[in-house]
């Protein structure tokens, strides 16, 4: 089961942590607690999704549209951390760049 857990808010902006599978009813609850936010004026999220072990496209589908949303609503949503799963995921689907994340294709790599 997804958990969904802020762990710094001011008036505009949420840092959460996400843990657990991104699927269909962990894309669904992310979704919902991000309307909730939003709905209460949080602009701008940063989801920490180091903690996600698997991401669908359902999980996809739910970022674009909680990115979508907050957009609407004059902020943005943004990646600050997420696991190598979920980073080969956004980086295949090309959206790691829209979401802040930095992919692991922008780093050197390193010669042995």
């Amino acid at each position: 089961m997804l958990v969904v857990t802020v762990t710094e808010s001011t008036p505009a902006s949420t840092t959460l942590v996400v843990s657990g599978e991104l699927d269909t009813s962990g894309a669904e609850r992310l979704l919902a607690r991000l309307d909730r936010l939003l709905d209460q004026g949080h602009r701008y999220v940063a989801l920490d999704l180091s903690a996600v072990p698997f991401c669908d496209s359902s999980g996809v589908s739910a970022l674009v549209r909680g990115h979508a949303r907050a957009s609407a609503a004059a902020g943005g949503l943004r990646l600050s951390a997420a696991s190598a799963q979920v980073t080969r995921v956004l980086e295949l689907s090309g959206l790691a760049r829209m979401l802040g994340l930095k992919s692991s294709m922008d780093s050197p790599v390193a010669s042995g």
